[in-house]
C-alpha cells in the first residue's frame, strides 16, 4: 500500500469519528450518516479489498491505469467528503431531534394506505421481469427507454415505501414476513444493492415513525437481505447478467435465484466470471474511474468546462416538461462525456459522487463544491426530520434511497428524490382531497340533524339558534 492510500484511509476514519462524536448515538438514523459511510464503502472497503493480489487481478476498471493516480484520486475524494462532513455538521444537524408522539403513527398508516402502494408495485416488478423494468447498471436517463426510466426511479422507493405503510398499519409483529416479500420482490431485478438499500431504509423509517424493530427480528432481517445477495450473486456466476436483462419472466427468474446459493461462492462461472468475493470487491470500488482521470490529465489532456457541471444536474428536469431534453445527450451524462473526451474505457465506471467531477474541477474547486453540498444537505436533514408526517415519510424514504446511490453520482441521487417528491406530492393532495371530503360530510351530517331537531324544538317552544359557523 502506497502512503497516499494510508493517507486517504486515514481521512476517511478521522470522517466517520467526527460524524459519531458530534451526532452522538442516534447517528445511524440520519441519510447523511449512511451517505457518508457509503463514500468509506467505495473509498476504503473495497480498494482495501482489491489491494489483496488475487482479488486486484480481476479490476477490469483499473486495466491501462497506473496505482498511483488511482491512490491520488481516492485521497482527494476522501478529502471532498471530510469537507463535505465538516460543513454538514456546522449546520447542527445534532440540534434537530423528531418529536416522539403517539398520534404520528396513527395519522401516517390512515394517509399512506399500503395498498395503492402495493398495486404500483405490480406493473413495476412485472416490466422488470420483462427486461424492460429496473436496470441498475445503466439507470434512468439518456439512450435508455421510457419504461426503464420510470421504473428505475420508483421501484426501490415504491417498495420500501408498501413495505412501511403495512407496518404502520398493521403493526411491526408482520416485520420479517413483510421483509421476506420486499426482498423476494427486488432480487426479482437481478440487482443487490436495493434489497440493502431497502432492507436498510425500511428500518429507519420505522424508527422515524417511532416504532422499534425487535433486536431478533433485524438479525433475521440482515441474514435475509446477506441471502438475498448471495442468490444474486450465484445467478450471474451460474447464467451471467443475461438472464436480468432479458424477457425471461418472474417464475425463470425465481427459480434461478432459488437454486443459485451454492453457486455464490464459486470460482468460476458463465465466461470464467469471477467468485462472490472479486464481484464485490470490484463492485464496491469507486475509484479507479477518477485515477484514469487524474492519469489523462497528466498526460496533457485538460480539465473539461467546469460550466458542465450545474449542466449534468438538469437530469432531473422530467422529459414532459423539456421536450428537447434528449437533445443535449452527453451534457447530461458527466461519466461517459468524460469517458469520450478523456479516451477512457467504454465501461460502465462506478464514479462515486466526488469523483464524477474529477475531469471538470480542480481538487481544490472539489472542495468548495462540496462544502456547499454539506451545507444544503444539512439544512434539508434539519428540516426533514424536525417533524414526522406522511410526507416527510415519503421524502425520507427517497433520502435513504439517494444517498445510498452514492457511488452512481450527484445527478442519480437528485433524480432519485425526484421520485419521492413526485410520491410525496401524490400523497399531499391525497390527503387535502380526504380531509376535504370528510369535513364536507361532517357540516352536511349537522346540518342533517339540526333539521331534524329544529321542529321538536320548536313545538316544546325552546328558541334555536344557529351558529354562523354550522351554517
Amino acid at each position: 500500500m502506497s502512503d497516499t492510500f494510508l493517507a486517504s484511509l486515514l481521512v476517511q476514519a478521522v470522517t466517520v469519528m467526527v460524524l459519531r462524536l458530534r451526532l452522538g448515538h442516534r447517528w445511524l438514523r440520519r441519510p447523511m450518516t449512511w451517505l457518508v459511510l457509503s463514500s468509506v464503502v467505495n473509498q476504503a472497503v473495497g480498494p482495501l479489498l482489491l489491494a489483496i493480489p488475487s482479488i486486484g487481478l480481476h479490476d477490469t476498471f483499473a486495466i491501462g491505469i497506473e496505482r498511483k493516480y488511482i491512490d491520488s484520486a481516492n485521497l482527494i475524494m476522501s478529502a471532498a467528503m471530510l469537507v463535505f462532513t465538516v460543513t454538514y455538521l456546522a449546520t447542527h444537524p445534532e440540534r434537530t431531534v423528531t418529536p416522539e408522539r403517539s398520534g404520528y403513527i396513527a395519522i401516517s398508516a390512515k394517509v399512506l394506505d399500503w395498498r395503492p402502494f402495493a398495486v404500483a408495485c405490480v406493473p413495476l416488478t412485472l416490466v422488470t421481469a420483462s427486461g424492460q423494468g429496473y436496470d441498475g447498471a445503466t439507470g434512468s436517463g439518456q439512450g435508455t427507454a421510457l419504461s426503464t426510466n420510470l421504473t428505475t426511479s420508483f421501484f426501490v422507493v415504491v417498495v420500501v415505501l408498501t413495505a412501511a405503510a403495512f407496518l404502520l398499519r398493521h403493526g411491526v409483529r408482520w416485520f420479517f414476513p413483510v421483509i421476506i416479500v420486499q426482498s423476494l420482490v427486488l432480487t426479482v431485478a437481478g440487482e443487490r444493492t436495493p434489497v440493502l438499500t431497502d432492507t436498510i431504509a425500511l428500518v429507519l423509517l420505522l424508527l422515524f415513525a417511532g416504532i422499534r424493530v425487535p433486536a431478533r427480528q433485524l438479525t433475521a432481517a440482515t441474514v435475509l437481505a446477506v441471502l438475498a445477495v448471495l442468490a444474486v450473486s450465484g445467478v450471474r456466476v451460474t447464467h451471467g447478467r443475461d438472464l436480468f436483462y432479458s424477457n425471461s419472466g418472474i417464475a425463470a427468474r425465481v427459480t434461478a435465484l432459488a437454486g443459485s446459493l451454492p453457486a455464490a461462492g464459486g470460482s468460476q462461472g458463465i465466461g470464467d466470471t469471477p467468485g462472490l468475493v472479486n464481484q464485490l470487491a470490484v463492485r464496491i470500488a469507486g475509484v479507479d474511474f477518477g485515477g484514469a482521470i487524474l492519469q489523462s490529465i497528466s498526460e496533457g489532456h485538460p480539465r473539461l468546462s467546469p460550466a458542465y457541471v450545474p449542466e449534468s444536474l438538469l437530469e432531473v428536469v422530467p422529459s414532459f416538461l423539456w421536450p428537447t431534453k434528449l437533445d443535449h445527450g452527453l451534457l447530461l451524462n458527466p461519466a461517459q462525456q468524460q469517458i469520450d473526451d478523456f479516451g477512457l474505457q467504454q465501461i460502465n465506471y462506478i464514479t462515486g459522487m466526488p469523483g464524477l467531477y474529477l475531469g471538470f474541477l480542480t481538487p481544490a474547486w472539489l472542495m468548495v463544491v462540496f462544502g456547499f453540498l454539506g451545507i444544503v444537505f444539512g439544512w434539508f436533514e434539519r428540516w426533514l426530520l424536525r417533524e414526522c408526517t406522511p410526507v416527510r415519510i415519503v421524502l425520507f424514504a427517497g433520502a435513504m434511497s439517494a444517498v445510498l446511490l452514492y457511488e452512481a453520482g450527484l445527478p442519480a441521487m437528485l433524480v432519485q428524490m425526484r421520485a419521492a417528491a413526485a410520491l410525496a406530492l401524490a400523497v399531499k393532495a391525497a390527503a387535502v382531497v380526504s380531509h376535504r371530503i370528510r369535513a364536507t360530510g361532517g357540516s352536511r351530517s349537522r346540518a342533517s340533524a339540526a333539521d331534524m331537531s329544529f321542529p321538536l324544538a320548536a313545538r316544546c317552544g325552546i328558541a334555536v339558534r344557529m351558529a354562523d359557523d354550522d351554517a
